[in-house]
């Protein structure tokens, strides 16, 4: 399984998105990522976050650049967290945060997405 149990998600107007979702220990993205102790991989957390707001903003540019990205406390096995998608559509970036139990942040980051 590639992607997280999705718990629920609410979508306000065509920029925001809050996705809740459980980390399954089967997840590919585990295997082999620290046998001893998994944490999902970042590039993991980047994937969905195309994903997500793709699927649930619409189609939207490709990733140009990844201006900045902070992993703050790894994202473990049945975690169950968070995802804020915040597209500023005039300006081209999509910001975007995983929350742990709500309001402890996992991992942000601003993407530039291409014109």
């Amino acid at each position: 399984m590639m992607f997280p149990v999705v718990i629920s998600q609410q979508i306000t107007g065509d920029h925001l998105a809050t996705i809740d979702l459980l980390l399954p220990a089967d997840l590919l993205w585990f295997s082999g990522h620290f046998p001893v102790c998994p944490i999902l991989p970042g590039v993991a957390q980047l994937n969905w976050v195309m994903h997500y707001v793709n699927e649930l903003l619409g189609p939207l540019p490709v990733m140009k650049s990844i201006d900045v990205v902070k992993f703050q406390r790894p994202l473990m096995p049945e975690d169950k967290v968070t995802l804020v998608l915040n597209w500023e559509r005039t300006k081209h970036k999509l910001m975007f945060k995983y929350l742990v139990h709500g309001e402890i942040t996992a991992s942000s980051g601003k993407i530039s997405l291409c014109q």
